[in-house]
């Protein structure tokens, strides 16, 4: 997509049994905002008190292209992220969701990192949701917070806060209740439209129904720029409730076309091409990011979800196939013996 889109670690000093008390000291704390880091700038990015900093809308607009081409290699974008000293919200979550669910050191790691795990309760299961697209998490401290210019913003669960005149002071304020927040003069901003945050999600079942996948089309929103993405949960049965497992997943989308709303003057249709995320545990694809909401009754793009299970070494697929991943109530079809190369895309 080729039109403008919207797009520490620890350091350990002293005795390192004295760092290893610290640390279990500061595990039974609440979590602070990062601070007090040094700063790096690269690309007219700045590293500054655990936050990225970015020049203007111009440079942060550059750099959300640059996580949307690179989606697919999340290595490079921890490195470039390590380059700063800084590591992000989707990092750390995607770090998290190779663990199993009901895996004690998983239950840690999200108490750890509450403001990285959303819960959300779904056909006698938990779904563990980023608090906004995984692009954007990507500039987001594991506090959510990053900056544009003079607006420092912190991502809740269906919120944003931006502070709008760069008053560091204020970052603090960004961590109480909503209600409070609102009467410092920060920006309270939704993250989901009003009508769709999930807007479409379907359940399939493997033969044995120990295991099944999650197929999920989401949308956020930050002020005037819009993602969708397509995830894909695999889940086993355990005492009769459903969690989090670790199957290989694909969520992947096929050529298609975005019409924006409000804009006469850009293209009628312009394209976006088949790609895909294939992982073990969650996969997750952002397939638009821009600064137009979509006609979604003129835009079009073929998605699906696919799980595998091998039991005794035999495996099986299934899929969950959306017509119109673009569509304001996507339909579905569930093909009942695809394999990999049955998929269109």
């Amino acid at each position: 997509m080729k039109k403008i889109l919207f797009i520490g670690f620890w350091r350990f000093n002293g005795i390192i049994l004295l760092n290893l008390l610290l640390l279990f000291c500061l595990s039974c704390q609440k979590e602070e905002p990062q601070a007090n880091l040094p700063s790096v700038t690269n690309d007219d990015i700045t590293f500054h008190d655990g936050r990225l900093i970015f020049k203007d809308e111009s440079s942060f607009m550059d750099h959300q292209k640059w996580l949307y081409e690179n989606q697919g290699n999340p290595q490079l974008i921890a490195d470039k992220n390590k380059s700063f000293g800084f590591k992000s919200m989707t990092e750390y979550y995607l770090e998290g969701m190779k663990l199993e669910e009901n895996d004690p050191n998983f239950l840690a790691y999200v108490d750890k990192y509450p403001n990285i795990f959303n819960k959300e309760v779904y056909d006698n299961s938990t779904l563990y949701l980023l608090p906004h697209s995984k692009l954007l998490c990507y500039i987001a401290n594991k506090d959510g917070i990053f900056q544009v210019g003079d607006k420092i913003n912190r991502i809740v669960w269906n919120y944003v806060y931006e502070i709008t005149d760069g008053d560091e002071s204020k970052i603090e304020m960004l961590f109480l209740p909503k209600d409070r927040i609102s009467n410092m003069g920060i920006k309270i901003i939704p993250s989901v439209s009003e009508t769709k945050g999930d807007y479409a999600q379907r359940t399939r079942y493997f033969s044995n129904n120990k295991f099944r996948i999650v197929s999920s089309l989401r949308e956020y929103v930050i002020a005037e720029f819009w993602y969708n993405e397509i995830l894909t949960n695999p889940q086993k049965k355990t005492l009769g409730v459903w969690f989090r497992g670790q199957l290989n997943t694909k969520s992947a989308i096929g050529d298609g076309y975005i019409t924006a709303l409000y804009c006469p003057s850009c293209p009628w249709h312009y394209p976006i091409y088949a790609s895909n995320d294939e992982e073990t545990g969650l996969s997750l694809l952002n397939y638009y990011w821009g600064n137009y909401q979509l006609d979604m009754s003129e835009s079009y793009c073929p998605a699906y979800s696919r799980g595998r299970l091998i039991t005794n070494g035999i495996p099986q697929w299934i899929y969950v196939c959306w017509y119109d991943a673009l569509d304001s109530s996507p339909t579905f079809f569930e093909p009942e013996d695809w394999t990999p190369e049955d998929e269109p895309f």
